[in-house]
């Protein structure tokens, strides 16, 4: 069986099964479970000591669900690309145990020719990769359809969010990956990261794609986001909720380069 092995097992996150398990249970001691049968979460995708306590905010609402198949949308850092790429590997590597893909629904998103079979977008290419581990300790048991989200526009976002939709039931749920923005002041940072929480708020892909443009919106996520909005606009879903927003300089106590980080769930 082809194996989408990990590369950031030992940096971005700790490669030792029982160290990582005992982390991922600590972050996921300090949330509550708020939110019933959601259907999305957006979670940040940083170093672990960064970020995961900020994700274990949107990872706690899907805890006690029965969840089968979980649909992640990543953005891409290391290659450029306007597509949809899944990969070809049928398992996907973590710590803690390998993730099967969900090749049924995989292969009914592949025949509408918006999708696209690709592995190179994956390789290297963290924001995908360490949201596998809270999966795995959260839904040992889950399928994965794990989905590279390229500059697209808003056009194929509609129409692949109408496809994702169509493969979406009771027991699947969706996880985007995005860091909010990048290297800013610590008051820059929150100014901004409060604009584009609102703006995904608002459940609009149009007006989100244009902030983000006009540069009222700032994350690295933004099309995996677009994609997601237009599936939960398919899907009638309206409700949501920020869970937790949190910096990088609550780690690395650096307020002059700031990341920002927000979990939010839509149900």
């Amino acid at each position: 069986m082809s194996l989408l092995r990990n590369s950031f097992a030992g940096s971005f996150y700790p490669k030792n099964p029982l160290i990582l398990q005992k982390q991922l249970q600590t972050f996921l001691s300090e949330p509550s479970k708020t939110i019933n049968k959601p259907k999305a979460i957006i979670v940040p995708h940083a170093g672990y000591i960064y970020s995961a306590q900020t994700a274990a905010y949107g990872y706690k609402q899907l805890e006690n669900e029965n969840i089968k198949t979980v649909i992640i949308l990543a953005p891409a850092h290391k290659t450029f690309h306007q597509s949809l790429a899944i990969p070809s590997e049928k398992s996907l590597e973590t710590p803690l145990g390998n993730l099967d893909v969900d090749q049924s629904k995989i292969n009914e998103l592949l025949s509408s020719n918006i999708f696209i079979k690709d592995s190179r977008p994956h390789y290297q290419e963290h924001s995908l990769e360490v949201q596998l581990p809270f999966l795995k300790y959260l839904l040992p048991e889950c399928k994965i359809i794990p989905i590279n989200v390229g500059m697209i526009d808003l056009a194929i976002a509609k129409k692949a969010g109408r496809e994702i939709a169509s493969v979406m039931d009771n027991n699947t749920v969706l996880v985007v990956s995005n860091d909010l923005s990048h290297y800013h002041s610590l008051k820059t940072a929150k100014e901004l990261d409060e604009k584009t929480i609102n703006h995904i708020l608002k459940m609009s892909p149009d007006n989100l794609l244009n902030q983000h443009q006009m540069k009222e919106a700032d994350c690295c996520g933004v099309f995996p986001i677009t994609l997601l909005l237009a599936t939960l606009n398919e899907l009638a879903i309206t409700k949501n909720k920020l869970l937790y927003y949190d910096t990088s300089a609550t780690a690395s106590f650096d307020d002059k380069h700031v990341v920002g980080y927000a979990s939010i769930a839509f149900y």
